[in-house]
């Protein structure tokens, strides 16, 4: 009998006319949790999270996501045992009936050249999924727009300083912008922010 049986039967009960965002968070938790089972951290990173903290605000088609170093062959037995095909190579996933690909970066989890310790949990439908914190995402966002001349990433990072300001953790965001060597650009859409926040 598949191990993975459970969640296999959850992804199939995935509707086409569900909510994207939801449906990319829910499938998201579904194979976090599969790998949890086998006692292997996952961590939601990139655009489903900047889509996540923005509600929608910004769109992506696929799922990102860090696994610690795996054989290809633990990958592969989780990812078929929920009913997912590869495509291109180990990385690259997707799931006929959900329609939604997911990807593993390699690891380890960072942001630019600083690992990150902490990542936010998350529950839906009882499972806990690994996300991103807020400051980290505004944070590869901005080295994103830096790094790339990527407007796109700037406005992302716009959009998840508004939605959260309150909420985020300035010195935190301070002290990582400078070692990142982002500072200038930080300090310039935060002014941008401050003055639609006011």
């Amino acid at each position: 009998m598949n191990p993975f049986g459970r969640l296999r039967a959850l992804l199939a009960e995935v509707s086409p006319r569900q909510d994207k965002g939801e449906k990319q968070i829910f499938v998201a938790a579904v194979v976090a949790a599969a790998f949890s089972e086998r006692g292997v951290p996952a961590v939601l990173v990139g655009g489903a999270v900047v889509e996540y903290y923005t509600a929608g605000g910004y769109s992506t088609a696929d799922i990102d996501m860090i696994l610690p170093p795996l054989e290809r062959q633990e990958i592969e037995t989780v990812m078929t045992g929920l009913g997912f095909e590869r495509f291109e190579d180990y990385r690259h996933w997707y799931h006929p009936q959900v329609g939604i690909p997911v990807e593993f970066p390699p690891g380890p989890l960072q942001v630019g050249h600083l690992i990150i310790q902490e990542a936010n949990e998350i529950i839906v439908n009882g499972m806990r999924l690994k996300i991103l914190k807020v400051e980290d995402i505004l944070l590869d966002r901005l080295i994103m727009a830096q790094e790339w001349k990527d407007p796109e990433a700037e406005a992302q990072a716009e959009m998840l300083m508004y939605a959260h300001y309150s909420g985020i953790d300035w010195s935190y965001v301070h002290q990582r912008a400078a070692q990142l060597g982002i500072r200038d650009l930080f300090q310039q859409v935060q002014k941008r922010v401050k003055k639609r926040v006011r």
